[in-house]
């Protein structure tokens, strides 16, 4: 592995464990704390789709190898936005989003 596959590949370790730190830390607290944890790790996750982006181009790895890791970290970049966007919105559950999802069908 060269130099820059060997760094990257590192740092791709290192923003996926930040990641999980700071998703495990969404336990308790305000729904500021806990959007600001998902923004941090919204963040990380960024950073390793850059990352896996920058190896592709590269050719670092071969896209193969990497195109069920990107598939991952977009599947991930959806949710971290979507509970972003449903605690600003107050749905902190399944039933309150069916619940806000029916409402609004009948406001329209």
């Amino acid at each position: 592995m060269s130099y820059a596959g060997d760094y990257l590949a590192k740092q791709l370790i290192r923003s996926s464990c930040s990641l999980a730190l700071n998703y495990r830390e969404l336990g308790a607290g305000t729904d500021k704390d806990k959007i600001n944890k998902l923004r941090i790790s919204l963040k990380e996750l960024r950073e390793s789709q850059r990352n896996l982006n920058i190896q592709s181009k590269a050719k670092l790895f071969s896209e193969e190898s990497l195109l069920k890791l990107k598939d991952e970290n977009d599947q991930l970049i959806r949710i971290m936005v979507t509970r972003i966007k449903n605690i600003k919105l107050g749905i902190t559950n399944l039933e309150s989003l069916v619940n806000f999802k029916f409402k609004f069908s009948f406001t329209l």
